[in-house]
């Protein structure tokens, strides 16, 4: 179930926006008991009537009372769309000649069930150049021995998996999830490459003092149906005194897409829109840059206090494009050995280009990039600001890869990073409104056993001026504060507590929230 709720609002498209409401079955609107007017949506009206929706919400989106959810929870209306589709595409895999053909993305292409699962390509790639654009099955695995190559069928399952929620497939009432089992079950188990001629392995540079060393990296098909071939590649000589290789493990990378979703950040809705129009955007039509002739901006620095958001942001734009994400806190890379640090800095970027389309994030960016001097104390420093402004300069010839940084003192960053053509975006995350508050405060208490008599609307009217971070403690210190109301917590962790815990009693009441926001303003 869908609901839509708007309060009475001053703008000239009101009237507009109620006959909208009115063409709905469910619309209750604005009374003395309530003071929003309000859609409930079914299923069936939501796919009749999901262009009328999209029309109200658009009308209606810039208002502060202005709230979608599904289910009671607060969603974005890109989620609603996804939803849309999915029911759209049910209807005509009903409709269609030859159902069983229907799902498949294409008649070439086998696919895992569902042509809406395209994170990884069931098939094998037609072309070397398609090899480094798209995350092929087999590439899932690591070196059992120097030829024997596993297939990580769990970690592929978790990627369809997540891939599933994240398209919101499992809406479709004709797609199981037990077919993408089933698939994967049927791939093998490992591959042989020293009884198979179909498969080589593909190293990559590990340098290791000045001698840079080829270890294994992945496999790949030998031959290409498009008559190209990939030759073997062999490691160069090791140095003299280096310990037998062959017994080495092979170092193997793995994409890491983090969880974070934009309907779990709250408050920060003109960032996102944003954000997602200069990382998402590139990614996902890069056929309209091409067209333009232009290239995609290369990096956004987001700026504003602590707690408002800002990792959350980069996190969930990785997830929302299924790019590898790899954060850095700017100190760790730092080496007191002379060029290790720009080494290390230089491993970074091509670990993203490796494993593209991928999101770098500078996190607290402030403490690597301040301001350059000509001050002996300050060379060493300087030297590791030069390598990161030459990476960015040259990040197209990375590929799909982005930069993103967040910062609380932009003052302290060397001008250089802030010109067009490094970060060319600077965003300020501020701390939430009154609205945004009580986005966030849902999101952290949702699926919390809550008493019915407490108002989450007029307690969040006491939020204001507080960050994400704050929030979260205050829900997190509120079931805290639920628990010692109940238990004997002292006891219980010396296992002195003989009660058996009755968890039905444990639901938090308005006191717990109120003695959480008092402890947070005291320290």
């Amino acid at each position: 179930m869908i609901t839509l709720r708007f309060g009475k609002s001053s703008s000239p498209n009101y009237k507009k926006a109620i006959w909208l409401a009115e063409q709905f079955s469910q619309f209750t609107p604005i009374s003395p008991q309530d003071t929003f007017n309000v859609i409930k949506i079914g299923k069936s009206e939501f796919h009749a009537k999901y262009k009328l929706l999209q029309s109200l919400w658009f009308t209606i989106a810039s208002w502060k009372t202005a709230e979608l959810l599904l289910d009671n929870n607060i969603i974005e209306f890109q989620q609603v769309q996804k939803y849309f589709f999915v029911f759209e595409c049910a209807d005509k895999y009903s409709a269609a000649l030859i159902p069983s053909d229907y799902c498949k993305i294409n008649k070439d292409t086998k696919g895992w069930s569902c042509k809406f699962l395209r994170a990884v390509d069931r098939d094998l790639p037609r072309s070397a150049y398609r090899l480094g654009r798209m995350d092929y099955w087999f590439q899932f695995g690591h070196f059992m021995s120097p030829t024997i190559w596993e297939i990580d069928k769990e970690q592929l399952r978790d990627v369809l998996r997540r891939e599933v929620e994240s398209q919101r497939v499992n809406a479709c009432p004709i797609f199981n999830f037990q077919n993408v089992e089933n698939i994967i079950s049927e791939l093998p188990d490992h591959i042989d490459l020293a009884t198979s001629d179909s498969w080589i392995i593909r190293y990559q540079d590990a340098v290791n003092g000045q001698v840079i060393e080829k270890k294994p990296l992945d496999i790949a098909p030998r031959k290409f149906p498009d008559g190209t071939t990939l030759e073997i590649q062999f490691p160069s000589p090791s140095k003299p005194d280096s310990k037998d290789t062959a017994q080495e493990k092979p170092c193997s990378k793995q994409r890491y897409i983090p969880e974070v979703r934009f309907i779990d950040i709250g408050g920060v809705d003109d960032i996102l829109d944003r954000i997602r129009e200069i990382i998402e955007l590139p990614l996902k039509k890069p056929d309209l840059f091409k067209h333009l002739n232009i290239k995609p901006h290369k990096g956004v620095l987001l700026f504003g206090p602590p707690g408002c958001g800002k990792t959350l942001i980069a996190k969930a734009i990785a997830n929302e494009v299924n790019a590898h994400f790899i954060s850095i806190k700017g100190p760790e890379l730092l080496s007191k050995y002379y060029g290790e640090s720009e080494q290390n800095l230089r491993d970074v970027f091509e670990e993203a280009r490796e494993l593209q389309p991928s999101i770098i994030f500078f996190d607290e960016i402030d403490s690597i990039t301040q301001t350059r001097s000509g001050s002996e104390t300050l060379r060493f420093d300087a030297r590791f600001v030069n390598q990161l402004l030459a990476l960015m300069d040259g990040i197209e010839d990375y590929g799909n890869v982005r930069v993103l940084a967040s910062t609380n003192r932009p003052e302290l960053i060397d001008e250089a990073f802030l010109r067009p053509g490094r970060f060319d975006y600077k965003l300020e995350v501020n701390k939430p409104t009154r609205q945004g508050c009580y986005r966030i405060f849902k999101i952290h208490t949702k699926n919390m056993p809550i008493s019915e008599d407490f108002s989450p609307e007029s307690f969040c009217t006491h939020l204001e001026g507080l960050s994400g971070a704050d929030i979260a403690f205050i829900v997190r210190e509120g079931a805290y504060n639920c628990i010692r109301r109940h238990i004997d917590v002292s006891a219980l962790i010396q296992d002195a507590y003989k009660k058996e815990i009755d968890f039905n009693n444990l639901v938090l009441t308005e006191e717990d929230f109120w003695t959480a926001l008092k402890k947070l303003k005291q320290e």
